[in-house]
């Protein structure tokens, strides 16, 4: 299904750029389909991996008695998510060493580079969501609560290779990494807009 799906979207696309005015702009309802039943399993393999590292897995944490050891322990683990970025980094570099797309300049070869560098563009963005957004958040844990971090950071690290990896297989399979590591965000952004609220609250 997935061959065919890309099979049809090259036919798809070819046939609007050769000027088909009735060629519709939107995506076909199969496409949506698959993100949205890749997404819905991700969030599903999401929580229930959640609740078993929260719950039943005793993951380990140094003491963190103050709100400043806490941020700190959180901003220490940032290290491992930006290795997803590193990596970025190098496939882009080394791409562009062995390839045409070695001269930026003319941009003869920058298609070599396309995945790559849309990678890095959506790690970057998602980085800087989920590395602000754990830093506040530690700030409102608790000593015990404070396991959660690393289990934002092996979400995100697990997202961003499933991207790389399913951006590569087909467009279609890179909505695994992204709901990986964008939905923890927004829920953890959820529960600091509510400790903010509730903090506003007289």
């Amino acid at each position: 299904m997935q061959r065919k799906l890309d099979i049809q979207r090259k036919d798809f696309y070819q046939s609007r750029s050769s000027g088909n005015k009735k060629v519709s702009e939107s995506s076909r309802p199969e496409e949506r389909w698959v993100i949205a039943r890749n997404s819905l399993l991700t969030a599903f393999g999401l929580t229930s991996t959640y609740y078993v590292l929260y719950f039943m897995y005793p993951v380990p944490v140094p003491p963190l008695s103050t709100p400043a050891d806490r941020m700190v322990f959180t901003l220490r683990l940032q290290s491992l998510s930006c290795i997803t970025l590193i990596c970025g980094i190098l496939y882009v570099a080394l791409t562009r060493l062995h390839t045409t797309a070695i001269d930026p300049i003319e941009g003869h070869g920058e298609h070599h580079v396309v995945l790559g560098v849309r990678y890095l563009t959506n790690t970057m963005e998602q980085l800087f969501v989920s590395m602000v957004g754990q830093l506040v958040l530690s700030t409102y844990l608790t000593e015990a609560q404070m396991k959660v971090i690393p289990i934002l950071v092996l979400f995100f690290a697990f997202g961003r290779v499933a991207f790389f990896f399913g951006y590569r297989r087909s467009y279609l399979q890179r909505s695994v990494g992204f709901v990986s590591t964008f939905i923890p965000s927004i829920i953890m952004w959820l529960v600091i807009i509510g400790h903010i609220l509730s903090d506003l609250m007289p």
